[in-house]
């Protein structure tokens, strides 16, 4: 109760103490406010609506993540500049985005070229995208919606896939709740992004050796197996044919497996290319590429009504548990 007793007083009164700077958590937080009081203003009034149980999360995801960061040599002013340089990245994308009604990027391979292999860009971009779990409240009603299926599923999961795990995060969640027999493979197209991971995991599982990595496009590799739950995270939106690859992924799923997909409506950024101007065309498209939704989360970025989220193209995040059609 300590904690979340001056984390609401941090919320309140901006003031850190001794004892609020014992937490890893308000440490990240008391760095952010100092370089931006536009991130201040946004982050304290989310984090003042937060329960006890959400500061304890925090705490134990920060502690943790800022253990691995220091293994790695990275700095905490490296990760709360690579947090803030995504979210001036994003800001600048959404300016464009209300001008010209586009996103700035128009081909999954000029976003590689830039973002993806691009060994400077991405390493911030990756640990700068890990903050925002925790520091944004779509993030990480996202975050807690696959956790909790993998609670409540995990005795039924025997082989797992994660296509695009990013900054590693959901992959080291699975591992905490999948059993040691359960196969695991993982895919993504950079390599910055798959070596990030790989030191999670080692970090984190050191005796976990039987994950099966690719480097590679999903669309490109030769899968032989079937899956009982397949992870897809903000990547649909990151290639010029989802179709392509929603169709792929419905092959990989066992008769009764689930896949967890996330991705955006609106949502301009240095390496999306492909637009979703509507909820409905998401689930059309899961449609038609052989999906039914068994639940979804719609998280509009602003507390507004949802005819004026969908009049002023507010972002919307979006992420369900998909099974095979009938």
């Amino acid at each position: 109760m300590l904690f979340h007793q001056h984390s609401l007083e941090l919320m309140t009164s901006m003031d850190f103490d001794t004892a609020n700077m014992n937490s890893n958590f308000n440490k990240i937080l008391y760095l952010i406010y100092a370089k931006s009081p536009l991130q201040k203003k946004k982050l304290a009034k989310y984090l003042s609506k937060q329960d006890e149980r959400f500061f304890v999360d925090a705490e134990e995801f920060a502690t943790n993540y800022l253990n691995y960061l220091i293994d790695e040599n990275i700095s905490l002013e490296y990760v709360v500049d690579a947090y803030l340089k995504m979210c001036t990245d994003m800001l600048k994308s959404q300016i464009k985005f209300m001008k010209t009604g586009c996103y700035p990027v128009e081909l999954s391979k000029d976003a590689f070229e830039t973002v993806y292999s691009n060994e400077t860009e991405m390493k911030s971009y990756m640990i700068g995208l890990a903050l925002s779990q925790f520091l944004w409240e779509s993030h990480f009603k996202i975050y807690n919606t696959f956790e909790s299926y993998l609670q409540k599923s995990k005795e039924h999961i025997h082989s797992y896939l994660e296509i695009g795990p990013g900054h590693g995060l959901f992959l080291n969640k699975a591992i905490n709740y999948l059993g040691v027999n359960t196969s695991i493979t993982v895919v993504d197209v950079s390599p910055i992004s798959t070596n990030i991971t790989k030191s999670i995991i080692k970090y984190f599982h050191p005796d976990r050796d039987n994950i099966i990595f690719y480097n590679m496009d999903m669309l490109e590799i030769d899968l032989a197996y079937q899956y009982d739950f397949i992870m897809m995270g903000e990547v649909i939106e990151h290639v010029n044919s989802p179709e392509k690859l929603l169709n792929k992924l419905n092959n990989l799923l066992v008769p009764n497996g689930r896949a967890f997909i996330s991705t955006c409506v609106n949502c301009p950024a240095i390496d999306h290319v492909y637009h979703f101007h509507t909820v409905d065309e998401i689930r059309n498209m899961f449609s038609k590429c052989g999906f039914a939704i068994e639940e979804e989360q719609i998280l509009p970025v602003e507390d507004l009504c949802m005819q004026e989220i969908k009049e002023k193209k507010i972002t919307i995040n979006y992420c369900a548990i998909l099974k095979r059609g009938d």
